[in-house]
This record gives C-alpha cells, structure tokens and sequence, in this order.
C-alpha cells in the first residue's frame, strides 16, 4: 500500500491481468499462434512479450509479419485468443474476495490495459463479468497508465471519489496510476 487511505473506502478497482486473473501466459501465446498460423516466423510467447512496448495488437503483428496487420490478421489473434482465454482461472481466493466486498457493499471496478473485447472474452470465461458493473479497457481512454485517465472514469462511472477508491494491481504502473489518480494503490503480488 502506497497511502493510508483519507476517507472510507467505498470502491474497489482492479487491474485485470496478473490481478484477478492468472492471464498472463494466454496472450503472449495467442500472438504465438496467430503469427505462426499466419506464416510469420516462429516466436514464442517469452519473444513476444519481450517485444510488449512495440504497441497494440496491429503494431505486435505487423512487427513479427513484417507487414501491415489486416482487420483478417486482427480476427485471427481474437481467435487464437478466445480458445486460450478458456484456460484463463481467477488467482486462489479471488471469488471469495470480490464476493466479501460485494456483500460489505464495495463498489467494485476493472481498469485494464487490456482491450474491451479480451477483457469481455476473460471474465465470460471465468464467470467474473456479474461482478464488476464498471470495466474501463485500454482502448477506451486516450492515455494507458500509468496516466490517471481510466481510474478516474472508473470512479466517476462507480460514482465515487478518487479518495473513496482503492487501486488494486500487479505492476509499477498500476501503482503509478493509482498514485496519479490520487486514489490509495495496493500491490497485488
């Protein structure tokens, strides 16, 4: 924890990711699949993440293809991503957590880096989606973390102050949002 919170916490957000899910093995190797089935070279998903700061989706593929990703290309990730997202399974006590602070009656969140569609296919897959009435996603906000952006429209959508409202993530960034937001950032580990 970064802060000790100013006032009584009345809303949970969380990074997805590494967070809530244990995800992070599933892109990396949807993009695998998707350059492989596409005739690009092959790479595996510890190539790919190594290459995670070249962009989003259109950006990773065209880099590895060496040309231009088509909306077809953009399809094909999606489905090499759907059949990995069915291995995506909460972290241990996750379910028992986010029930507990629905039952103290929390405002829970999501905002993830993540795109809205990837994010949709994971908390289908997981059973998760029932719980989080606001998922903010990567593609919906101008500026990705740790830019306060997505956790202050998270807080507006949950009808919360920023001072009300706990960041909870895995990485640097998600804590440097929440810092940014002004809201108090726990490190999930």
């Amino acid at each position: 924890m970064t802060r000790s919170p100013s006032a009584r916490t009345a809303a949970a957000v969380f990074d997805l990711d590494g967070t809530l899910l244990d995800t992070m093995t599933l892109a990396p190797t949807a993009y695998a699949d998707t350059i492989h089935a596409l005739g690009g070279p092959d790479v595996s998903p510890s190539g790919i993440v190594a290459s995670w700061h070249i962009g989003p989706k259109p950006a990773v593929l065209a880099h590895f293809l060496g040309r231009s990703a088509s909306v077809e290309d953009i399809e094909c990730f999606y489905r090499h991503f759907e059949a990995a997202a069915a291995a995506a399974r909460p972290f241990p006590g996750v379910v028992e957590m986010v029930n507990a602070l629905g039952r103290a009656s929390y405002r829970l969140g999501i905002f993830t880096s993540a795109t809205r569609r990837a994010a949709t296919l994971m908390l289908s897959a997981v059973g998760l989606d029932q719980y989080f009435p606001t998922v903010i996603c990567g593609d919906e906000i101008t500026d990705p973390k740790p830019a306060p952006e997505g956790l202050w429209r998270a807080c507006q959508y949950l009808g919360v102050s920023v001072a009300a409202t706990t960041y909870v993530g895995d990485a640097e960034v998600d804590l440097q949002c929440a810092e940014a937001a002004g809201t108090v950032a726990v490190h999930a580990r």
